[in-house]
């Protein structure tokens, strides 16, 4: 069809979206409900999305998602190789294009996609490149929260309102099921266990390790329960760190496995403790309480989207958070070299919270 940028976009048949997905899980995972949103506004059109891996595992699960479009990614991957990713899109004759990262690069992919409406926010000069811009601020990114943020690039299409609980994802061929898993990690498929994540993005942002091996043990020996470390490959030195802390045979690691096998996982745990992370948004998505530890971000705009009490935020509030996150240029490191916002939380804080938010959930969800 030809589309008239001089009409209402919300006026218009469109049969055909392409949405470039953001760079990290945690922001994936949050624009689900817009895109959920947007396929019942849209039922029948044809919706793509661009992602990056490990994201494209999770989106190839999501029944609001028609196509998944990998984006050529890795250290081998140049400049070049992207452009001629986004100008092989061309094919597909998309109606709608809509750009959830803020960069100027995201956009000018997108514009070389041939996409003939194209949304996103007008920050780093992009008017430019998009048919429908949104206008916003430094100020509304920080301050807003991103379900909110990211609905509102959306806005020329009328939608209602992002869903409030997320689409169960569906297995795909091959996935092994969370049943072998457990099973391959001598642990019985009905048991019982907590599900801790130590990691983030970057290590100015995560919670000592230490503290975590000792929160571990305290959650082993005080309170009897079973804890289960997740992380990638990358973080496997971390994770041993802290099995090894202990008593290690107490605790287990999840294997290596992709994000769709990895929320079954996540929704079989009685609990959620971790950083300010993807993982942590991934176990909101399955509906899994969450102990959050929050330091230089905030949870006012990138906390968990679930309802409130199921989730306890450890944090100190600081005036300065969310910061920009370069470290260490807006403050000054602790001794141990974290950001004292990170510093200042102790295991007796994050404790305390786990007790909060178990003795919480037993009140209102009795067995």
């Amino acid at each position: 069809m030809v589309m008239d940028i001089t009409h209402p976009l919300h006026s218009q048949d469109i049969q055909s979206f392409l949405l470039w997905m953001p760079n990290w899980i945690g922001d994936v995972v949050l624009t689900l409900p817009v895109i959920q949103s947007l396929r019942r506004a849209y039922p029948v059109a044809r919706i793509s999305v661009v992602a990056k891996p490990p994201s494209n595992e999770l989106l190839l699960g999501h029944p609001a998602i028609d196509t998944v479009l990998t984006l050529p990614s890795g250290p081998e991957i140049g400049f070049w190789q992207r452009v001629g990713f986004a100008r092989d899109l061309r094919k597909y004759n998309f109606d709608v294009g809509a750009v959830f990262p803020n960069s100027f690069g995201s956009a000018f992919l997108l514009s070389l996609t041939g996409a003939r409406c194209r949304l996103g926010y007008n920050t780093e000069g992009r008017e430019i490149l998009l048919t429908h811009p949104v206008a916003t601020t430094a100020h509304l990114k920080k301050a807003q929260y991103r379900v909110e943020y990211y609905f509102k690039i959306l806005s020329s299409l009328k939608l209602d309102t992002p869903d409030r609980d997320f689409a169960p994802l569906v297995l795909q061929e091959g996935d092994i099921t969370t049943r072998k898993v457990l099973l391959d990690m001598g642990m019985d498929e009905d048991e019982d266990f907590l599900t801790l994540h130590p990691g983030t993005s970057q290590v100015e942002r995560s919670w000592h390790v230490e503290r975590f091996g000792i929160l571990c043990q305290k959650l082993i020996k005080e309170d009897g329960k079973r804890v289960v470390l997740l992380g990638t490959e990358k973080e496997s030195e971390l994770l041993n760190r802290i099995r090894n802390f202990g008593q290690s045979e107490t605790i287990k690691i999840i294997p290596p496995v992709n994000l769709r096998v990895l929320t079954g996982l996540l929704r079989k745990s009685q609990l959620f403790i971790g950083n300010d992370s993807g993982m942590m948004h991934l176990a909101a998505m399955v509906g899994v309480p969450i102990l959050g530890i929050f330091g230089p971000g905030s949870p006012e705009s990138t906390g968990p989207y679930m309802a409130v009490e199921k989730q306890e935020v450890v944090t100190r509030n600081f005036s300065c958070s969310p910061c920009k996150q370069k470290f260490f240029k807006e403050c000054k490191p602790s001794p141990l070299y974290k950001p004292y916002c990170l510093e200042d939380i102790t295991v007796k804080d994050v404790h305390e919270g786990v007790h909060r938010l178990l003795k919480r959930l037993e009140n209102r969800f009795p067995n």
